[in-house]
């Protein structure tokens, strides 16, 4: 779960249909309940009013066909002025998908947009965001901040903890389990009592233990096998593009 305040969000929706902007709304407070995360909720009923709107979002629920300005026109100005904003086409007509590839959206839904795509959405949004969040580790009484995206794993030493980047070992005074809470729980994993590593860099692996993609050795605990297995093949699934 992820703890209060670790994650802030803007969200915009914009359509003209307000019972379906009711619908956004009321699962977005639903979900940031459950959890515990900040996010402010802007809605607006046409494109004008969105454009007005001084506010740099997040994320944008944004209807394609609606009066006087269509969603389309309306992206590629949020994108000339906000490149990073992550934009969800919502429409009746499905053939636009094509048309958006243009301003780069996040999702592109048809109408009724089932709950368990809202769910995939904000869980995929806030996972990305998680692995682009840096933490703060406390190495030999100086602050270092580590981006969690260049962790490979993390070892148990003692009571502490040892974190693993590419060119650096940092001692943290936390316990690996401290750390590893503070890390995107789709891909930072406990393989062992002693171990946690992250999915990106795994190279192989066998019953006993895994090999990272800078040769180290992580061991895989009996009791994880299937789990671990299990759990690496739907990161796989959900997080590595198939060519």
């Amino acid at each position: 779960m992820y703890k209060k305040g670790s994650i802030q969000m803007q969200i915009a929706i914009c359509d003209d249909d307000k019972i379906f902007r009711d619908d956004i709304i009321n699962f977005l407070i639903d979900y940031k309940k459950q959890h515990l995360l900040h996010i402010d909720i802007f809605e607006y009923e046409n494109g004008n009013e969105l454009l007005s709107s001084t506010d740099l979002f997040d994320i944008i629920f944004l209807d394609y066909q609606m009066p006087c300005v269509n969603g389309l026109e309306i992206a590629r100005q949020i994108r000339a002025r906000n490149s990073t904003c992550s934009i969800v086409f919502i429409t009746n007509y499905p053939d636009f998908v094509y048309d958006s590839f243009e301003v780069n959206p996040y999702r592109f839904f048809t109408k009724p947009v089932m709950e368990n795509k809202l769910i995939e959405l904000m869980n995929s949004y806030i996972a990305q965001q998680k692995l682009l969040a840096p933490i703060i580790v406390i190495n030999d009484c100086e602050r270092i901040i580590i981006e969690s995206k260049n962790i490979l794993y993390l070892e148990a030493n003692g009571k502490y903890c040892k974190i693993f980047t590419g060119h650096h070992i940092y001692n943290s005074s936390k316990t690996l389990s401290h750390v590893h809470e503070l890390l995107p729980q789709h891909c930072f994993y406990r393989t062992h009592k002693s171990f946690v590593v992250n999915f990106y860099y795994i190279n192989s692996y066998s019953d006993n233990y895994i090999t990272l993609t800078d040769g180290s050795r992580i061991d895989l605990a009996r009791s994880k096998r299937a789990e671990f297995k299990n759990t690496f093949s739907l990161f796989i699934r959900d997080y590595y593009k198939r060519i």
